[in-house]
């Protein structure tokens, strides 16, 4: 591994580290999301606990901002786009998901994976968007069902795609197509693993 990938991935996490949820839910509650409905530092928790769209779209946009910049940082500081741009956005995922300033606590991902999708391959987006919509109407009626379905599809039709799709709808340059491919699985992990529990929880109900 490049030294350098340590330091950007580190910047990419504290990128991620901005608590938006955190932060908006204070100002507008006065409380701590992190003891409110689910427990989930992002918009989606966000907006139910407090019953106002306008926070829970602002927070999605802010966390998709903050996958945006970080991705920029990543190349600015790293004089590539991929891999360099694309482990920061990594690592911003992860300080999301991984908040050590909320005692590890944070959100699931989603609205910071779609900023840095958007700025590297918005094909990304397109997938997971398909497959949360199959997995949620065909497998079950779940919204964790549906992200964990959309997840494992985005990272296996990333690195299955041929070579010619992901470089025409890559909007960045790029030294070879596996970094694209690497990209696209690398972001998907984090959201993985934050969608485990869910899917546990929803596992021991069944069986109740």
């Amino acid at each position: 591994m490049n030294p350098s990938w340590l330091l950007i991935g580190a910047m990419g996490y504290l990128i991620g580290t901005f608590p938006t949820a955190w932060l908006l839910y204070r100002l507008t509650k006065g409380g701590d999301i992190r003891n409110e409905g689910s427990g989930n530092v992002g918009a989606r928790n966000v907006y139910e606990v407090t019953g106002k769209k306008w926070v829970g779209v602002v927070t999605f946009l802010i966390d998709a901002l903050k996958g945006a910049l970080a991705t920029y940082l990543g190349y600015l500081f790293g004089g590539d786009w991929l891999p360099n741009g694309g482990w920061a956005a990594v690592g911003c995922i992860v300080g999301h998901n991984y908040n050590i300033f909320l005692k590890g606590k944070g959100g699931r991902g989603l609205a910071t994976a779609t900023g840095a999708a958007l700025v590297v391959n918005p094909l990304m987006m397109f997938t997971w968007d398909i497959m949360y919509l199959i997995g949620y109407n065909v497998i079950m009626k779940n919204v964790h069902v549906g992200s964990m379905t959309a997840t494992i599809g985005t990272a296996v039709m990333m690195y299955s795609l041929p070579d010619l799709v992901l470089a025409k709808t890559t909007l960045v340059p790029f030294y070879e197509v596996s970094d694209i491919r690497l990209f696209g699985v690398a972001m998907c992990i984090p959201l993985f693993m934050r969608h485990l529990e869910p899917i546990r929880a929803l596992i021991r109900e069944s069986d109740e």
